[in-house]
């Protein structure tokens, strides 16, 4: 039997029926949730409604990916979900097993060398949330969303930034590295701000060495954006065509070996090494663009815009940057009118 209560501002749908899952919907209006309840109830008893009960959230997932087209880096996300929940049925999933599911995730990457940041682990939660919400919402599968659980605390702040002598050391290990490939990547990094991921995913369709524009048509996020590449990373690129268009099937890095994509983190690890450099991250370059972006008094949200950070998290991060340039600006200012105002009292 379905029963309809009062919902905070809606009204909310409850349907108990042996051999399905419940099911859970609110509706802004009464009239729409007892139609919804009636339609439902009518498809149950016909059995025009696949039975939930018996699915897992490996089928969830894989229904997923089929009806919403993840990008790759999300399919990534999900394929561990898959190891770690999988087998799990949907009328049996608590939060306790999104819990337990998260701590083996996160010990399994520590064991591996790759921890991952709290950040970034309350995004892969957020991810299946997603998905779990529109088992809810569209496909009735669920009842409740187990990942609502409280986010692991996050203190990303990193501020690993390399001092003039340490640049002059890996700019020497890059450019003497015998992965060629691997000069242009670290230059383009530093000059755009390019995740590894965008950049290894590169293609020169995608890259005008006439304009210095480069269009990142799918980025970790999902969306699309554009930087603009300038200086000695531009005057590579330029180089580099002409000798490699061909060679990688259409993407701009590769292996000497003739692999593409490129792979990169094996001599990564080499030109650390080489010159010296500790607790240092290839995507602490990223770091370092957007840090001398707002040094240079760029505005933030522009700033934003062009790193391809989704959220405000950013800017939050930089906060300490932002204040920075805005006293800049503040006594800067200050200075100009006051120095107007006496040119001005001169001329009188």
């Amino acid at each position: 039997m379905a029963s309809i209560r009062k919902y905070r501002n809606g009204w909310r749908v409850d349907i108990r029926r042996q051999g399905h899952a419940p099911m859970t919907k609110t509706f802004a209006k009464k009239g729409e949730a007892s139609q919804w309840a009636m339609e439902t109830e009518a498809a149950l008893v016909n059995g025009d409604l696949s039975n939930p009960s018996n699915k897992t959230v490996a089928e969830m997932i894989q229904r997923y990916k089929e009806e919403c087209d993840p990008i790759p880096y999300e399919k990534s996300i999900l394929k561990e979900w898959d190891i770690y929940l999988g087998k799990v049925k949907l009328n049996q999933i608590r939060k306790a097993h999104v819990v337990d599911a998260r701590k083996r995730l996160t010990v399994a990457r520590e064991k591996q060398g790759k921890p991952l940041a709290p950040a970034t682990i309350n995004r892969r939660v957020a991810l299946l949330s997603r998905v779990c919400r529109i088992a809810i919402q569209e496909w009735d599968w669920l009842s409740d969303n187990p990942c609502h659980i409280r986010a692991l605390k996050e203190d990303n702040q990193r501020d690993r930034l390399l001092s003039s002598e340490e640049q002059t050391r890996l700019a020497e290990a890059v450019a003497n590295h015998e992965e060629k490939a691997l000069l242009g990547f670290v230059l383009v990094a530093e000059a755009t701000g390019m995740r590894a991921g965008e950049l290894v995913s590169l293609k020169w369709q995608n890259v005008n060495t006439d304009t210095g524009i480069i269009e990142i048509i799918k980025s970790k996020n999902g969306e699309k954006r554009a930087v603009a590449v300038v200086g000695n990373a531009l005057e590579w690129l330029k180089a580099w065509k002409q000798e490699n268009v061909l060679r990688f099937g259409g993407y701009v890095f590769g292996n000497e070996t003739g692999f593409a994509p490129f792979y990169y983190s094996k001599a990564w690890v080499e030109v650390k090494k080489t010159a010296e450099l500790e607790d240092f991250r290839f995507h602490d370059l990223r770091h370092s663009f957007v840090t001398s972006a707002l040094k240079a008094g760029m505005n933030p949200v522009m700033v934003q815009l062009v790193s391809g950070h989704k959220s405000g998290q950013m800017l939050k991060r930089y906060a300490h940057l932002v204040t920075d340039v805005a006293m800049q600006i503040a006594e800067a200012t200050d200075a100009q009118r006051n120095s107007g105002g006496q040119a001005d009292d001169a001329k009188e």
